[in-house]
């Protein structure tokens, strides 16, 4: 112990504090400066973050400054305190700890990194977080007219690791952990587990989210593409008529229902079989859903497997079943515009997509359904306007921007 470094400073204590408090407006002005530059930082990476910041008060610095100087000598305190300046960054899945690390290590000078979590053996509680020391970035320096380096601590946790730190400031930082009883200390210890184990997964339930958001848009590419009238995919969508599951008679034959099989899971299984383009399958677990529960979503889904399978008088039946239960779903209209023009039902297609945007005027598929039926009835200059549409509302739309293309050749030709 440096008892001789200890003793200075208590005896140095109304001193440090004048030094403090001659500081305290900077150190507040440049943490505000510092938060308004990583806000702007993880705008552009479109994060979801909530930062907090504070400046150590006083009796905080000093105490953490008795505490230091038993262990090595000290000669300035505002430069051997790193966390004087404090910024909390939260985040709600462990993944974007990892992405909001990385936007920190690009925007300013990273001197430390701790993983808090390294920190601790199997039988020990604590806090789960990672902690940044960085020095301040030099143009807030300059703003400031500041020619001593300044430090920040960035710690970034997400929502259950800041909600456990706070609880465990409280029950256990402030309190003797020895006295505590072990009964109490295995539930802490439970606690905690519980909270990473919940951080975990959520995590995973986002991963999973993501996976299946990448097979609908895959399914939804996959539509559009075969509704396209680029020049080089015209013809394909005449082709593949199918697997027909209709008796010669042309009545359906109903699979024998499992009715061990929960309706959920029916469905479940029904939409896993869709979106990976199984769409044999998917039709035959559509039609046990719709012997069950005949409902417009079902009706709709069956619609688009029809569509996919190029069958198209059995998807107008089954987008007709679906408008008849419900007239509000806009889906359905499109989907029922698109059947019409592959049926070159042109006229009957624009009363479908126009009904479509009534009920929503921000969908952009329709927009293309209906530029695509223009170009069939020879009318460019609407088709281009409508694909202009589609695009302002989905910049990304790559059938659209291709087929745009496709019309200005057409046009120049």
């Amino acid at each position: 112990m440096n008892q001789k470094s200890v003793n200075y400073w208590i005896d140095s204590k109304s001193i440090l504090q004048k030094e403090y408090g001659r500081r305290h407006g900077k150190l507040i002005k440049a943490l505000d400066i510092l938060i308004d530059h990583i806000d702007s930082q993880l705008a552009e990476s479109s994060k979801t973050a909530m930062i907090k910041g504070r400046v150590k008060d006083f009796e905080a610095f000093y105490r953490k400054l008795l505490v230091k100087s038993q262990k090595q000598h000290i000669e300035n305190p505002f430069e051997a305190i790193n966390d004087l300046i404090g910024i909390r960054i939260i985040v709600p899945f462990l993944e974007d700890i990892q992405v909001i690390e990385g936007i920190m290590k690009r925007c300013c000078e990273v001197l430390e990194t701790k993983y808090k979590h390294q920190e601790l053996s199997i039988k020990e509680f604590g806090y789960d977080s990672t902690h940044l020391i960085i020095e301040f970035p030099i143009e807030i320096l300059s703003k400031m007219r500041m020619k001593e380096t300044l430090v920040c601590e960035i710690q970034l946790r997400t929502i259950l690791q800041d909600a456990w730190a706070e609880v465990e400031h409280e029950l256990v930082y402030k309190t003797n952990i020895d006295k505590v009883e072990t009964t109490i200390r295995r539930k802490l210890v439970a606690l905690n587990a519980t909270l990473s184990l919940a951080d975990i997964t959520f995590q995973e339930i986002r991963d999973y989210q993501r996976k299946r958001i990448l097979e609908l848009e895959e399914r939804h590419t996959r539509l559009l593409d075969k509704v396209s009238t680029v020049p080089e995919k015209m013809g394909n969508a005449y082709r593949n008529p199918g697997k027909d599951i209709r008796n010669s008679a042309g009545e359906i034959i109903p699979p024998i229902i499992n009715f061990d099989t929960e309706l959920n899971d029916l469905v479940v299984e029904a939409l896993n079989a869709h979106i990976s383009n199984n769409l044999d399958k998917a039709l035959e677990l559509y039609t046990h859903l719709l012997l069950i529960s005949p409902n417009h979503y079902l009706f709709n889904h069956r619609g688009l497997v029809y569509f996919s399978l190029s069958q198209y008088e059995m998807a107008l039946d089954d987008f007709n079943k679906a408008i008849e239960i419900e007239r509000g779903d806009t889906r359905i209209y499109t989907n029922r515009g698109l059947t019409h023009r592959m049926l070159k039902d042109y006229e009957k297609a624009l009363v479908d997509f126009n009904k479509s945007l009534d009920l929503n005027p921000l969908w952009p598929d329709t927009f293309y359904g209906r530029a695509l039926t223009f170009y069939d009835m020879g009318n460019i200059q609407a088709a281009l306007e409508d694909c202009d549409k589609a695009i302002a509302l989905k910049p990304d739309f790559k059938q659209a921007v291709r087929f745009k293309q496709f019309l200005l050749n057409q046009s120049m030709g």
